[in-house]
């Protein structure tokens, strides 16, 4: 019950208007028959969202650590009849993901939650696509909030600099959103 309950809190937090979550979607120029990789899809809002996009010809992987997190997600699928959805429980080092098969990975406040982002990212790189683009929003460090108090934040510099390391280069810094860093990245 609590692990809804904390879900549902993500998704109402994702689906708000300081979040911008449709102009997020605009930027990332989604097209239907698209393969999408959420990467801690957490609550579900955007692998929804982006299932909604790519329609029936595409594909979004529902990638998490937790398996209560990929039913949650499940039921809401099910609920909306929503077919194109596969649920990944991943591991440190293996997703399950077609090999050079992802036009786009979206990570979003996922960052901060890997302990070694560059290794991570280096692996994630044989699953996209060449012309594939991973984007990465994460928080940013401000004053006294939970965020900042809890490390739940990772600079923009850092991020680009263990994206470079890791083998992408930045397409583009979109710097629309208040509270977080959206960057999207090629790989190289």
């Amino acid at each position: 019950m609590f692990t809804s309950l904390f879900l549902k809190v993500l998704n109402r937090e994702a689906a708000s208007i300081k979040s911008k979550p449709e102009e997020i979607i605009e930027r990332l120029q989604i097209r239907e028959g698209q393969i999408i990789a959420d990467i801690g899809s957490g609550g579900g809002f955007f692998t929804l969202a982006f299932s909604r996009k790519v329609g029936k010809t595409g594909r979004i992987y529902a990638v998490d650590i937790k398996m209560n997190y990929l039913d949650f997600i499940r039921r809401q699928s099910q609920r909306e009849g929503l077919d194109n959805i596969i649920f990944t429980l991943s591991g440190e080092d293996e997703m399950n993901l077609p090999v050079a098969g992802v036009d786009l990975v979206f990570a979003r406040n996922v960052f901060h939650h890997l302990p070694e982002p560059e290794s991570y990212f280096a692996n994630l790189k044989k699953y996209v696509k060449p012309g594939g683009r991973v984007a990465v929003i994460e928080h940013k460090k401000k004053g006294f909030d939970f965020v900042s108090l809890f490390g739940h934040h990772t600079s923009e510099e850092a991020i680009v600099r263990t994206m470079e390391k890791a083998g992408y280069f930045v397409e583009v810094i979109f710097e629309f959103l208040p509270d977080q860093t959206f960057t999207l990245f090629g790989a190289k």
